[in-house]
């Protein structure tokens, strides 16, 4: 698993309210989490740089 997605954080939180008996409690957690968990991986994906075929030729080099 290479990145934890909303629905997992959801869960793992729904899961430790089962166990621990207060659902309830857990799961309001749970969904604060999901949200976090989904701005953040929103904001990760930040603007990428130009590909080599798209950036403007230095001084000195050909448009080639």
């Amino acid at each position: 698993m290479k990145k934890l997605t909303p629905f997992g954080v959801l869960l793992i939180f729904g899961l430790i309210g089962l166990l621990t008996k207060n659902f309830g409690l857990w799961f309001a957690f749970g969904v604060v989490a999901f949200i976090v968990v989904g701005v953040m991986q929103n904001r990760r994906e930040g603007p990428k740089p130009p590909a080599e075929q798209d950036r403007e030729p230095k001084d000195g080099e050909t448009g080639v």
